[in-house]
């Protein structure tokens, strides 16, 4: 199974900050005293692996068809070394669609005294997505089913030691549903398909970050899912999100799960136990509920996409799982800076 990361790699060169200063108060870029604004300058290569996709009001795929935008939680020791806790305000990072740069608003600077930063991110920043200092948690808010949430682990470095790498990982699973029947006759028995919901899905999403003092490359806890609503299909191919699926939605005909025809995907909490739930809607076969089992081998995972097909028979509906790359797409690269 295929798990995917955006790689963020620094090597410019992180050199002195003018003067000390208030850990929230942005500080302005001086270029004649020697300060270099923390950037991250990125390049996307191809690659034999699957491409990595956000999914934001579109996919971003690896010409980043729109602007990235990120956010991070910054850290500083104080001159004895020590960590206390992370700036009140989430830093705010895009990555530009032309320049493929990584860069701050306002812009970031290493400490002048040598002193060491930790930096942790999470993607999307969006409105509604908060941060709270006290607690230090995240709130993505409610899954839509068509959002990648991804966050990286605690990175430190200074003005002469560069972060090396920042890395984000996926933290919802993904699936996509096809549809058909054998034959005409079956079709026309349950007619089109009005809606597919994933039972109790349409969950909130927190994340509580390491404590600041916690070691270089620590990973956030568990995500917290909570809620109990149904989660609509996202109405669009995964591979194409721009091509919408018009509901009712006819079901292909065929002997095989090829006459298959997509009816939508949802990206939503991983599920490593119990099975999961469809509830189909149907013009003429009326609701039906179906069980998706958990795949083997660790269930639906973070960061690995299910290909589900439903096959209407006379007789009931019969599910088939199988693992996909997370997005099928042109294929991609680290990110490197």
């Amino acid at each position: 199974m295929k798990r995917n990361k955006w790689i963020l790699m620094v090597n410019g060169a992180l050199l002195s900050l003018f003067a000390a200063c208030s850990a929230d108060a942005p500080v302005e870029m001086v270029q004649d005293d020697g300060r270099v604004e923390i950037r991250v300058n990125s390049s996307i290569l191809s690659s034999v692996e699957p491409a990595t996709k956000a999914v934001l009001d579109g996919m971003i795929n690896s010409g980043f068809g729109t602007d990235l935008d990120v956010a991070f939680a910054r850290a500083d020791a104080g001159d004895e070394g020590s960590y206390t806790t992370y700036q009140t305000t989430a830093l705010n990072g895009t990555t530009a669609t032309a320049s493929k740069t990584l860069s701050f608003s306002p812009a970031e600077y290493y400490l002048a005294n040598g002193s060491k930063t930790k930096l942790i991110g999470w993607y999307p920043r969006r409105s509604g997505v908060t941060f709270t200092q006290g607690t230090k948690v995240v709130n993505f808010g409610t899954i839509d089913g068509k959002t990648d949430i991804m966050a990286t682990p605690l990175k430190e470095g200074d003005k002469n030691t560069n972060i090396a790498s920042l890395a984000f990982s996926h933290l919802l699973t993904q699936i996509s549903v096809k549809v058909y029947a054998p034959d005409a006759a079956t079709q026309a028995l349950w007619g089109k398909v009005k809606s597919i919901k994933i039972t109790g899905k349409k969950q909130g999403c927190t994340i509580t970050l390491p404590e600041a003092t916690a070691a270089d490359g620590t990973t956030i806890t568990a995500p917290s899912f909570t809620g109990t609503d149904d989660l609509d299909l996202v109405s669009a191919d995964p591979v194409t999100p721009s091509t919408a699926i018009t509901y009712p939605l006819e079901m292909g005909v065929g002997a095989t799960a090829d006459a298959a025809v997509m009816a939508g995907y949802a990206m939503f909490a991983p599920q490593t136990a119990d099975a999961i739930e469809l509830q189909i809607d149907l013009a003429t076969g009326g609701l039906q509920k179906t069980k998706i089992n958990v795949p083997a081998n660790g269930g639906f995972k973070a960061g690995t996409s299910y290909a589900v097909t439903l096959k209407f028979t006379s007789a009931g509906i019969t599910p088939a799982v199988s693992v996909t790359d997370w997005v099928n797409g042109t294929p991609i690269k680290d990110i490197e800076i």
